[in-house]
């Protein structure tokens, strides 16, 4: 019965402690912006540069969509349903990313406005996120219609240049016996 008491009590004292401690982190810091965001990074343009890029941001975007459309369409015409599933949910997550980037190039306006350093780096560091998502969904909606998404861009050229000093010996029909290496002398008068 002891045993039991002491270990009711450190258990209630524990959680009195827990609990004051939970209060306690959840308390706003003196004298201190609490809507204030830090960030690590400090972006290099000033705040009318980035609602700038924003709006680039935004247009890149719409754009995307609008191709991403377009192609949707076009494999509709073609009545190939796995292209159709595949533009459609590619869409579906370009006009999720395009909702996110509008609401947080309206937080972007804001945070200049106030004049909040950390929100405002924050939200063009969404933006730019938001920009790389959009093209990677572009490149996922091209693979969905079987076009090469590689590294080269459609104006790339491909040049083959030949050496004239290539033998044009066919080395598939050689025989072992010319493939071997020659043999090096004894300098070991032991052998």
């Amino acid at each position: 019965m002891k045993r039991t008491l002491s270990q009711f009590s450190l258990g209630v004292l524990l959680s009195i402690g827990l609990s004051f401690g939970a209060a306690r982190a959840q308390t706003a810091p003196q004298g201190g912006n609490a809507t204030e965001v830090r960030s690590q990074r400090v972006a290099q343009l000033s705040g009318p540069d980035q609602l700038r890029e924003a709006g680039h941001v935004i247009d890149t975007i719409t754009s995307t969509r609008r191709q991403v459309s377009d192609l949707l369409d076009r494999a509709r015409q073609e009545r190939d349903i796995i292209k159709v599933n595949c533009l459609n949910d590619k869409l579906t997550q370009i006009d999720v990313t395009l909702r996110s980037a509008r609401e947080h190039q309206d937080l972007l306006q804001t945070a200049v406005t106030i004049n909040n350093d950390g929100q405002r780096n924050h939200e063009f560091q969404l933006m730019t996120i938001f920009r790389s998502r959009t093209q990677g969904l572009e490149g996922e909606a091209r693979a969905c219609i079987g076009e090469d998404t590689g590294t080269f861009d459609r104006d790339t050229r491909l040049t083959l240049i030949v050496d004239p000093n290539i033998a044009e010996q066919d080395t598939t029909s050689l025989t072992p016996d010319t493939l071997l290496p020659e043999r090096p002398l004894v300098t070991s008068p032991v052998l």
